[in-house]
């Protein structure tokens, strides 16, 4: 094995469209994923296969990611699958790692988990030990799909600093937790928000292509705004901007609450498997 650094970023995009052409993994989302969020990316000397792995502590516990693995077609069937994850598990334990979950590392992900149509990965899971803990759903809405918001209410696109510091504050105080998102959904101009007219308060919040092109999230309403339509309005917003964009849907990746989306037209587009193994190191995470 072999450590990649960004300079093969290339190389990984040509691997991703090898083994996963429907995934359409660009090389800016590839990078952003496996090298800007701290990680590690290891690959075989031939680079037929790669896999790329993070550590995120919480607490006093620490879980390692498989965020990306990808096997050459013409390299199946020959362990390479099983080298790369172990190494991967290997590097995971090394760093303090109880146990390693394949995908769903947010903030910055590319797979909620193992994508139940992805049968060579699912083997691969299974055989190395790795059970099955639940299921994810995305939803997929047309970016057709529109709806107003209330008339005191204007959707905005985040790019003055004012604007930045306020939505970026309102995040903060009701969910701390998609500030790293959300800060990079305002660095690429894709965070629009709902603000007051009158107060100029920033009440809702709505991002996509954070980590996927057309994937929408994190999006909130602040709950004293809530049930006025102000998030249906941010999801049609962002249609808006995905339709420009040449998208015919929007993709909602760990989507709740599901009435919400179905009532703008979602419907189930994938199912992703939640997967983890425990590891000889540290405390483990209790059972999800």
């Amino acid at each position: 094995m072999e450590t990649w650094g960004p300079d093969r970023v290339a190389q990984l995009a040509e691997l991703a469209v090898a083994s996963m052409p429907a995934e359409q993994l660009s090389a800016d989302e590839l990078l952003a994923c496996c090298w800007e969020d701290p990680g590690v990316v290891l690959a075989t000397s031939e680079g037929t296969g790669a896999i790329s792995a993070t550590v995120r502590r919480w607490g006093s516990v620490t879980i390692g990611y498989v965020k990306f693995l990808a096997v050459h077609p013409g390299a199946r069937r020959l362990g390479v699958g099983h080298a790369l994850l172990e190494a991967a598990e290997q590097w995971a334990t090394a760093q303090g790692a109880g146990e390693m979950h394949l995908g769903g590392s947010a903030p910055f992900y590319l797979w909620p988990g193992v994508d139940v149509r992805a049968l060579p990965m699912l083997c691969l899971a299974e055989a190395s030990g790795y059970e099955e803990t639940g299921a994810a759903l995305n939803m997929s809405v047309p970016t057709t799909f529109r709806a107003p918001v209330p008339s005191e209410i204007e959707v905005v696109r985040v790019l003055e600093e004012d604007l930045v510091t306020r939505t970026e504050a309102m995040i903060g105080l009701i969910w701390p937790e998609w500030l790293p998102e959300a800060h990079r959904a305002v660095e690429q101009g894709t965070c629009l928000v709902a603000v007051e007219v009158a107060s100029g308060a920033v009440v809702g919040f709505a991002c996509h292509s954070v980590n996927r092109a057309a994937w929408f999230g994190p999006t909130g309403t602040a709950p004293a705004h809530r049930h006025r339509g102000i998030g249906l309005g941010l999801l049609g917003a962002v249609g808006k901007d995905l339709m420009v964009a040449g998208y015919g849907d929007v993709e909602i990746c760990w989507l709740g609450p599901l009435g919400f989306y179905a009532s703008a037209g979602g419907a189930v587009s994938r199912v992703f498997q939640s997967r983890r193994k425990r590891l000889n190191a540290g405390p483990q995470a209790p059972a999800r």
